[in-house]
């Protein structure tokens, strides 16, 4: 779990570091101030009555009204002066008596010293509370003078560009007296406006559109270029989308500094709480993030005006949308680029020696192998490893911030392009053990040991995967841990996502026991053979196994459920967490009756009453089965999505992707997908109508997993947009800002480039080992057909 100040570095604009709030020093001060606090109140419940003697701290008063009085346009960051000369030493007064109240007489060694040491206690409480005031102030002002200056350029820099376009115009716009000027400018006008839509601002009517030109009229010819103007119109364009970039950063850059600041005042107030300081006091109207909330809408709009037909979704979209950052050429391109020829070469020869065997020879393939769950297995990890690296790629282009939203640690959390690597590297593996173990079982390689050993060292090869690097896994498991263990802690919203890609990965779990099962018995030790439906695996139709794949396919709802409620009992919400919980209830139902249809269905066989038909309870199951699924449809779209909203098209405000089309496209696709998710929780063998056959558990099982991550996409934009829309609520502690590249020295950006040298190395290695197999393989044909011969 990353800590707010990893955030909180991980997000500061490089260019703009020294105007931060220098979170992790104010904190150590807290830390400190928490210590000698902690002293004092020991001492002050030991001696109540010396305590009530000497009574609050005079320079703690005098400092708050010294804040109040600071300008945060000048940058004032000077304290009242003097604090020493004004207040006695405690230390000496107490030598003294009687100023804190005591009886004016002698004070015995003991009390002196009890006195003195309290006193000490006290002077350096106060000494570091007005030391933790006067330093947030300084931060305080620091970052307020950066923002004020920086929104007072942007501002200038927008009403410059407006008055430039605007200009330009109505220099065209000037009539003229020869003709030929004037149709020059007409058609200059549609140009712009072809080119830019409306070329001003609210206050100029918009130019006269029903200028007719004749056909005849070629505009080619004319002096004005069209590139000429399509160029300006860019360089437009592209102004307005770094202005617009630049005020986000600075909207972020606000937005963290009062975040971190209400941070440490919580936790300042928490430590004293009889010396609460007051938020308002720290915050004055002027320092206030709504100016460039409000730059950074009449940005859009201006853009939408100009460029998208008055569309502001549209130009938001096309606004924020990543367009090469960091996409700077290197060899590590090339080399993913290089192994993504090699998998699709091996899944080319796999395919095609499958068939091929199939349509010559008859030889059965892979899914009729006895170890193909395993390699199903393997493949449902591998594929959701991809979608991951997708989901990361989108997150990332889109400015949705899942490395803050997750509370990622951004010194171990991975760059897409290091997903995609791995991803690369752990295909290549499955795709060589796969090819060997067919070659193997089929005879057509020579079979130095048993074929199932291929399947067993992709096994350890994908759980070393699991496990190492340890630094990066780590996060991983202890989420899995908590999950696992719902109700027992309140979920994080990183909890609930890996819960919900559980309840998506059913099949998987399923292939995995069937793994474990076929490792641990040493059926992999034995000859390969085709599965033919007899019982060659004894623990398959074993009772205990059948009753674990039922808790399998409950385990995941059953976890989610437990959040639900979790967070109902933490929040005292009712909505939306008991409807949600609803939900999972309602797949686990459909679960359990599949668990008991086999009973029934054979209870019904023996008591000789007709079974060709649907029985009340197959009805039932059904009804409840298409309840469930659409009521889990309507839930992705309208709570998890924030869709269906009818004064946004059935969409939702605040878009963050570009076409709307993305989004009715995934929300149909969800709804026929859904169906499939629920299909997947009917335990196997359950002899449902509408349970699918063996061969296409692997279809179904990827396309859940595909189901999952259009589903995260919006999940995620969801809560972006919900956790930056209510400005000024909840103190901004959960502001989330967008995700851009800010020139910071992210550890999740080193993007392990590779030289070039060993990049080609790489290369030349492996052309060089597929000509030496070419000719070997010759070699070895030419000799077989020549002892044919004799």
């Amino acid at each position: 779990m990353a800590s707010f100040e990893d955030k909180f570095d991980d997000n500061k604009v490089e260019k703009w570091k020294e105007h931060y709030v220098n979170y992790g020093q104010m904190r150590a001060l807290l830390v400190t101030i928490k210590g000698v606090a902690e002293a004092y109140e020991s001492l002050a419940k030991r001696r109540p009555d010396v305590a009530a003697e000497f009574g609050p701290s005079s320079a703690e008063f005098r400092l708050e009204r010294g804040l109040n009085d600071m300008s945060i346009a000048e940058g004032n960051e000077d304290e009242d002066e003097g604090t020493g000369s004004e207040n006695k030493s405690l230390v000496e007064t107490v030598g003294k008596g009687g100023e804190y109240g005591s009886t004016g007489g002698e004070i015995g060694g003991d009390e002196l010293a009890f006195r003195q040491d309290f006193a000490m206690h006290k002077k350096a409480l106060d000494n570091v509370v007005a030391q933790f005031k006067s330093g947030l102030t300084a931060e305080r002002n620091k970052a307020a003078k950066f923002y004020m200056k920086e929104v007072a350029g942007l501002e200038r820099r927008l009403e410059l560009l407006i008055s430039t376009v605007q200009s330009n115009y109505e220099l065209k716009k000037e009539p003229k007296r020869n003709r030929r000027t004037v149709m020059r400018q007409r058609r200059d006008s549609m140009i712009l406006m072809k080119s830019a839509r409306t070329l001003i601002s609210e206050k100029h009517d918009a130019p006269d559109m029903g200028v007719i030109i004749d056909e005849e009229d070629d505009i080619d010819n004319q002096p004005i270029s069209v590139r000429n103007v399509v160029n300006e119109m860019e360089s437009v364009k592209r102004a307005l989308v770094d202005l617009h970039r630049q005020t986000i950063l600075l909207f972020n850059f606000f937005m963290m500094t009062r975040s971190a600041l209400l941070r440490l005042l919580r936790r300042f107030n928490a430590t004293l709480p009889k010396q609460k300081w007051d938020a308002q006091e720290v915050f004055p109207e002027r320092y206030d993030g709504r100016k460039t909330k409000n730059l950074i809408d009449r940005i859009v709009k201006m853009y939408a005006k100009w460029f998208c037909d008055n569309d502001i979704r549209e130009a938001t979209a096309q606004m924020l949308t990543k367009k090469g950052d960091d996409l700077e050429m290197d060899w590590s391109q090339f080399r993913l680029g290089h192994r993504l020829g090699i998998c699709l070469t091996l899944t080319v020869w796999l395919a095609s020696d499958c068939l091929w065997s199939l349509w010559t020879q008859g030889i059965v393939t892979l899914a009729g192998r006895s170890a193909f769950p395993v390699f199903r297995a393997c493949f449902g990890l591998l594929v959701w490893h991809w979608c991951w690296g997708g989901s990361a790629y989108v997150w990332r282009r889109y400015r949705i911030n899942y490395i803050y939203l997750f509370d990622f640690d951004p010194k171990t959390v991975l760059y897409p392009r290091a997903i995609f690597n791995a991803c690369v590297d752990e295909t290549m593996v499955f795709l060589v053990t796969l090819l060997l173990y067919y070659k193997s079982s089929t005879h057509t390689m020579p079979v130095w040991f048993a074929p199932g050993i291929y399947p067993a060292l992709l096994v350890l090869y994908m759980l070393s995967r699991f496990i190492f690097p340890l630094k990066q896994r780590r996060p991983l498991w202890a989420a899995i841990m908590k999950v696992w263990t719902a109700p027992f802690s309140s979920p994080t919203f990183f909890q609930t996502y890996v819960a919900d890609v559980f309840t998506s990965m059913v099949k998987v779990l399923l292939d995995l026991l069937w793994t474990v099962c076929f490792i641990f018995s040493g059926d992999f030790l034995l000859p390969d053979q085709v599965d033919t439906g007899e019982d060659r695996h004894g623990w398959q139709h074993a009772k205990w196994y059948k009753n674990i794949e039922v808790i399998i396919c409950l385990f995941p709802l059953y976890i989610r459920l437990m959040q639900c409620l979790r967070k109902f009992y933490d929040t005292h919400e009712r909505v939306p967490h008991l409807p949600n919980a609803f939900k999972y209830t309602m797949s686990q139902v459909v679960t359990l009756f599949g668990k008991f249809y086999p009973v029934l269905h054979l209870s019904c066989s023996k008591s000789g009453a007709s079974c060709g038909h649907m029985s009340a309870f197959q009805v039932t199951w059904l009804e409840i089965f298409i309840f469930s699924s659409m009521y889990s449809w309507v839930w992705d779209v309208k709570m998890d999505w924030g869709l269906g909203k009818k004064d946004y098209n059935w969409l939702g405000p605040r878009l963050m992707f570009p076409s709307t089309l993305h989004y009715y496209g995934v929300i149909v696709a969800d709804l026929f997908l859904r169906f499939l998710w629920m299909q997947s929780l009917v335990p196997p063998s359950s002899g449902a109508h509408f349970e699918l056959p063996a061969y296409l558990i692997a279809v179904s099982m990827v396309l859940e997993l595909i189901r999952r991550t259009l589903w995260s996409f919006f999940r995620l934009e969801n809560e972006h947009r919900t956790r930056t829309q209510h400005y000024g609520e909840k103190e901004d502690i959960d502001f989330v800002p967008l995700h851009f590249t800010t020139g910071h020295n992210h550890k999740y950006q080193q993007n392990n480039k590779r030289s070039g040298k060993r990049v080609l190395v790489e290369v030349l290695a492996v052309g060089l080992s597929v000509l030496v197999l070419c000719s070997v393989v010759v070699i070895i044909a030419q000799k077989a057909s020549q002892d044919q011969e004799f």
